[in-house]
């Protein structure tokens, strides 16, 4: 029996032949009512962003799956992953390019021993601001101690932050592919 909702339509498939658009499936555990049960339920999250890695090991090449939610994922080249492989409009990534600003603000502040974000944010100067047409803003940012840069986004009413780099010229090079339309 497969742990999935047997009415979803989940099927096993290859790393390679997964695409943005695509839901990403996972068994989590849901509360039934307030007496505290739990239940097993199916979760399917958008594929985003996809890119590829060395596993390092003796397995071929590694996939990343960054979903909507931000989160990263992973699997090997010999791996199935199981995914709901229907790709609707309202699945696919909001914007052209590449997915730079894929962490949403507070994304780590749950980890423990981490500076919560708005520690960091508060903390850095706007070394480059631009806008989108649609109202989107970037913000290429310097961390008090320039040790540390990273592009932020606004995105109606959400802010998402790029990895941080360290270098000025790593997050700049970030900054220009948005400004040019290859990111966002």
């Amino acid at each position: 029996m497969e742990w999935f909702d047997s009415t979803l339509n989940v099927q096993y498939m290859h790393p390679a032949e997964i695409k943005e658009g695509m839901r990403w499936a996972r068994e989590v555990q849901r509360p039934l009512g307030p007496g505290g049960s739990m239940q097993s339920c199916t979760e399917l999250t958008p594929v985003w962003d996809i890119g590829l890695g060395n596993s390092g090991g003796y397995y071929g090449m590694r996939y990343l799956f960054s979903l909507k939610t931000g989160e990263l994922r992973s699997a090997q080249d010999n791996d199935r992953v199981p995914v709901d492989p229907e790709i609707l409009p309202e699945n696919l990534p909001p914007y052209e390019g590449t997915w730079i600003t894929n962490e949403p603000f507070g994304f780590h502040d749950h980890k423990p021993g981490v500076i919560p974000d708005r520690h960091w944010y508060e903390n850095s100067r706007a070394l480059e601001v631009w806008t989108a047409e649609d109202g989107r803003v970037y913000r290429l940012l310097a961390y008090r101690s320039h040790r540390l840069f990273w592009v932020c986004r606004w995105d109606k009413g959400a802010k998402w932050f790029g990895p941080s780099r360290e270098t000025p010229d790593l997050a700049g090079k970030q900054f220009d592919a948005i400004v040019e339309g290859r990111g966002w």
